[in-house]
């Protein structure tokens, strides 16, 4: 038998969803159907039941076979009882003047990483040191020993694998390098300071903080298995599976040396670094010894779970060399996630949110539950844990060999019901300590990119806003919900509003459009829906039990990155687009052309407007910037200059064009041009425009190199711009970026 592959399944129905409508538009979403509270487990007896029942239900789940999942936890289980007030210090407080990031006027005018929240650092490949005189590139490729081993079966599918089953031979490991450059804002130019070969144990880097103190200044690496993202709906993918937190001091530039780390059984699912503290969220599934579930019948496979010492499969770390290792949670301590334990396609991950002292590499404090989680998001006083819910209440799906086939359904009845929703999990932070808030759920899930579903989710005052894209599809249902929660005290996030409702029916989007860019800002969500047009919604939530729709705005193509502007302006980052007559074009019923800036004036929400739209390369043009925020550069406005805004683009097609009208003309491909870094100043007020300053191209006649996993960068410090393609560097002075200095 081969597994049960679950994106396959979850791309079927999005196939199916996205051609389906309804001209009945009566229908309004209402809340979830269900809580999915964490419920408490209370002794190291009660968790290793819950444990045995979930591994027992592997031999019938997603390993194959049908029916299974978690067996059913008993809901008499007392729920948790967090504290009902909320953290009063929180980690906002150690952000001091001197940490990677943070702006020294009396110095340097630098960027940071381009990150959701403010004092909330998120991992990248390149960081800017606090002075502007450092920066710290990681570069992470295949060594270049490569291992002949059979592949585990369960773990492949044909139709996911990025190696075919036929071929064996896989990359045995990676290497690791940081690279030190010195900046020379005013010629400007770099240089090469050190390179450090880091030994991670041949695992895969996935970027770095940089942490800086008045008397030190460190990197934190942060490295896993390999390529566990292609097997994500396969729990035993992550059997055996750990992660590395590994500490390189660069407070001398000139000689950087690792100093120390620490080792977990696990892998990283995300993380976020807020002050001193590091916080991150990891997935374990424990391994028995010897015959695996789906080699053995499920008579068999229970008799070996009950006689299994579960107590040596639980997850450990180890700092620095250490032999013997430490429990990385308590499972007296741990919770369940209720609702979870009748879904064939969940398995007993252990999840553990934990938190990391970055000045001592000490573990402070971690949570744990049994269920799934796919995203975090973190503000700077609570961190939030999200996985998606399906529920098939309609259709059949089976698995029989390695193609995975679909029974015939009835589309009309199919999508009749909805059948997603999304858990979240709410920790409140007190400096190095996690407090268990509460879970809810809303209808809907959050999308595909992982990279975008944390800006999906918004905490203000307490209250955490979530918009999801509905499963529900047609005339009579909204595209896009909106949910507002709040913690109870009492273990559960209770939906406190929606929208649509009874009260303010109007949908969020048109029928069969797609949720793309998600931005909140204070009592503002700013969400942009797209299938033929670029509708831009402006939700006012200055009363959280009562939001509304502000206003709207339609135009042509489409945002996948927004960027506030103060309270009165907003920057969108995406792509032009034709309306297509046949309703498909290239899947979203238009014809997608290069990419587009366009400044809105969202100083009166109930009327935006769109003050100016810029167009960069035709048909085929693409940028990094569109599924990745990090490739943004954002430096703020001065007296002396506008906000500044520059990211990468690979240019096809003339790189100003005039906008495309006609459908036939929207068809045609474009020859590639060039690759390079654009800038544009950002004006607001009387005289609001975009403006283009240039681009900086590093190899004119051949385009850019991007490095073998497409690092593509920049950071300013003052008017000097330093563009990252793969490990070098060239850098111009912003009022002439098309003479730039060599690569370095």
């Amino acid at each position: 038998m081969y597994p049960r592959n679950t994106f396959l399944v979850t791309a079927v129905i999005a196939l199916l969803l996205s051609s389906c409508g309804s001209s009945d538009p009566t229908v309004i979403a209402g809340p979830p159907s269900a809580s999915a509270r964490l419920v408490t487990l209370g002794s190291d007896a009660e968790f290793y039941t819950a444990l045995r029942a979930g591994l027992k239900a592997q031999s019938t789940s997603s390993l194959g076979g049908s029916g299974g999942g978690f067996a059913e936890v008993d809901t008499d289980i007392a729920v948790a009882s967090p504290s009902i007030a909320p953290s009063q210090a929180s980690d906002t407080a150690e952000s001091a003047a001197g940490e990677s990031g943070s702006t020294d006027s009396s110095r340097n005018e630098v960027t940071s990483t381009n990150v959701q929240e403010l004092n909330v650092d998120e991992q990248d490949w390149v960081k800017l040191g606090s002075s502007g005189d450092e920066l710290y590139i990681l570069q992470s490729d295949y060594s270049n020993d490569f291992v002949v081993r059979p592949l585990i079966e369960p773990l492949i599918d044909i139709e996911f694998s990025p190696t075919a089953r036929s071929s064996s031979a896989i990359p045995q490991s990676y290497t690791t390098k940081l690279r030190v450059m010195g900046l020379d804002a005013e010629t400007p130019d770099s240089n090469m300071i050190s390179e450090l070969d880091v030994d991670l144990s041949g695992r895969y880097a996935e970027g770095f903080y940089l942490y800086e103190t008045a008397d030190s200044k460190s990197a934190f690496i942060s490295a896993t298995g390999n390529n566990y993202w292609a097997f994500w709906a396969t729990p035993t993918a992550f059997s055996g599976v750990d992660s590395l937190i590994t500490k390189v001091d660069v407070s001398d530039p000139s000689s950087p040396s690792v100093t120390s780390s620490f080792k977990f059984d696990g892998q990283i699912i995300s993380s976020r670094r807020i002050g001193k503290h590091l916080f991150f969220a990891s997935r374990y599934y424990p391994t028995l010894p010897g015959e695996q579930p789906w080699t053995q019948s499920p008579e068999v496979w229970a008799a070996q779970v009950d006689s299994a010492d579960l107590a040596g499969l639980l997850p450990e770390y180890r700092r620095n060399d250490e032999s013997e290792g430490t429990a990385l949670i308590d499972p007296s301590q741990c919770f369940v996630a209720g609702t979870q334990t009748t879904h064939y396609y969940y398995s007993p991950d252990i999840i553990t949110l934990a938190v990391l002292d970055l000045d001592t590499m000490e573990l402070t404090d971690s949570q744990c539950f049994l269920g799934a989680t796919e995203t975090l998001y973190a503000s700077a006083d609570a961190v939030f844990l999200a996985t998606t819910e399906f529920h098939y209440s309609q259709g059949t799906f089976v698995s029989e060999g390695p193609d995975i086939a679909v029974e015939p359904i009835d589309t009309d009845e199919f999508i009749s019901e909805s059948r997603t929703e999304t858990s979240i999990h709410q920790f409140d932070i007190n400096a190095g300590s996690l407090t268990y808030a509460g879970t809810g759920a809303v209808k809907g899930h959050l999308g595909w990119n992982p990279l975008r579903k944390p800006f999906r989710m918004s905490e203000k005052d307490g209250y955490l806003r979530v918009a999801t894209l509905n499963d529900e599809q047609g005339g009579s249902a909204s595209p896009i919900l909106l949910t507002v929660l709040l913690a109870d005290g009492q273990g559960s996030l209770e939906t406190v509003s929606t929208l649509p409702n009874s009260r303010e029916p109007a949908f969020i989007g048109k029928p069969g459009e797609q949720l793309y860019a998600s931005r909140f800002l204070g009592d503002r969500a700013y969400l942009v829906t797209f299938r033929q047009t670029d509708p831009l919604y402006i939700v006012d939530l200055a009363d959280p039990t009562n939001p509304s729709i502000a206003g709207e705005l339609e135009i042509e193509g489409y945002s996948d990155y927004l960027q506030p502007i103060g309270e009165d302006y907003l920057l969108g980052i995406g792509k032009d687009a034709v309306a297509a007559s046949d309703g498909v074009g290239d899947g979203r019923g238009a014809l997608v052309q290069g990419v587009k800036l366009s400044l809105f004036n969202v100083s009166n929400p109930a009327s935006p407007t769109e003050v100016q739209s810029v167009l960069i390369g035709q048909r085929g043009t693409h940028s990094n910037a569109l599924s990745d925020h990090r490739a943004i550069t954002l430096q703020p406005a001065t007296d002396a200059h506008p906000l500044r805004v520059s990211f990468g683009i690979d240019v096809y097609g003339e790189s100003s064009p005039e906008r495309v009208t006609d459908e036939n003309s929207a068809f045609r491909y474009y020859d590639y041009r060039y690759s390079g870094l654009h800038g544009f100043e950002i004006k607001v007020g009387t005289d609001a425009e975009i403006v283009s300053k240039g681009v900086l191209r590093v190899n004119p006649d051949v385009g850019v190199n991007y490095g073998a996993y497409g690092v593509d960068r920049s950071v300013m410090v003052n008017d000097a711009l330093f563009y990252i393609t793969g490990s070098g560097v060239s850098a111009a002075n912003w009022g002439d970026l098309a003479n730039p200095s060599q690569l370095r």
